[in-house]
């Protein structure tokens, strides 16, 4: 690397302290203008990202009965913000699937609900430029009209494991990345768990697009409020986090449960 610094002072009278003052003085006050208005355009951001989302946003209670797990009158709230293309998420959720009976105990044990908020937050975020998350999620979606979330959703995280992440593909941000998940893709899961022929207008019309969009919306200011770095999010009573590894076990899941348990009792 060149470390060399060519530096022009043509102009500048150094040997006049009033000069010299003068221009520090305006060198002062340009930075100070320049960090201002940075600071504005962030704040503005921000705002434009919490306002301009959809409306009736709600982290405190059960958005739709049919996403969640457990007594929806329990006295622990558990939310998962996910998105059907994110590798961790899909970890996680595969481990709590293929530990199904551990899983319900836990919740029936702990007094949780939990609840699945699916989310096109890799799409919104350009980080899916084909816009497999979204639709995903749609499907999701339409599945979860015709009280089929949890078959459709459990199935779309074996397919996606038996296709794609159990040969590297899609795994990690670092992996190969998925390419070919056309329309027919999410069509064939609602054929595995016979779904009726509505599936099919259902998501090449974009019926459900609302609802995910307003779930996406929920998952940014999660994130905006408590700074969490991405996908999963996890809001748990006053617990938040974010995050999961894909060489993570199960009683990882139980301890993301457990830490939330334990913020809560303090």
């Amino acid at each position: 690397m060149n470390s060399s610094i060519k530096t022009d002072f043509s102009g500048s009278d150094f040997s006049d302290p009033k000069s010299f003052a003068a221009g520090s003085t305006n060198s002062l006050l340009g930075r100070l203008v320049r960090f201002s208005v940075i600071f504005i355009i962030v704040i503005l951001f921000l705002s434009v990202a919490l306002t301009s989302a959809p409306k009736n946003q709600d982290l405190s209670s059960i958005r739709d009965e049919r996403t969640i797990l457990g007594d929806k009158k329990a006295k622990n709230h558990y939310i998962m913000m996910t998105d059907i293309m994110c590798p961790y998420c899909d970890v996680f959720s595969r481990l709590a699937m293929e530990n199904q009976e551990k899983f319900d105990k836990y919740l029936k044990d702990h007094d949780i609900v939990f609840e699945v908020r699916v989310t096109d937050f890799l799409y919104e975020n350009n980080m899916d430029k084909r816009g497999f998350s979204r639709m995903g999620a749609e499907a999701i979606a339409c599945a979860t009209d015709q009280n089929r979330f949890w078959d459709y959703y459990h199935q779309a995280i074996r397919r996606l494991w038996q296709d794609y992440h159990s040969k590297g593909i899609g795994s990690s941000k670092n992996a190969p990345a998925i390419k070919d998940l056309t329309p027919a893709y999410w069509e064939s899961i609602a054929s595995d768990v016979k779904l009726d022929n509505s599936f099919k207008s259902c998501l090449s019309e974009h019926k459900m697009l609302e609802t995910v969009k307003q779930n996406t919306a929920d998952a940014t200011t999660l994130m905006l409020r408590h700074n969490l770095g991405g996908m999963p999010s996890f809001k748990f009573n006053n617990f938040t986090s974010s995050g999961f590894d894909t060489n993570w076990d199960y009683s990882y899941v139980e301890r993301y449960l457990a830490a939330g348990l334990a913020k809560n009792l303090k």
